[in-house]
């Protein structure tokens, strides 16, 4: 969202505002931009792409999933 500099300078407490606005990853802390980071919601509130899949690799190497032999003949 742009911001002209007259709005600015009316209001200079409009872009702090923006900024309070948006919301950080829950690990890493990075302000999320949908475009640039990702946002991605888990348990723990909103993350990145980069820390949401590290999460779900971590789940995954801890609970590996597991097939049976299979039988032939």
């Amino acid at each position: 969202m742009a911001i002209l500099l007259t709005e600015l300078i009316e209001n200079p407490n409009k872009l702090a505002n923006l900024v309070q606005t948006q919301s950080a990853c829950a690990y890493c802390g990075v302000l999320l931009q949908e475009a640039i980071t990702g946002s991605r919601k888990t348990p723990h509130g909103q993350a990145c792409s980069d820390c949401y899949y590290e999460q779900i690799g971590e789940g995954i190497e801890q609970h590996p999933a597991v097939s049976g032999k299979v039988r032939r003949g």
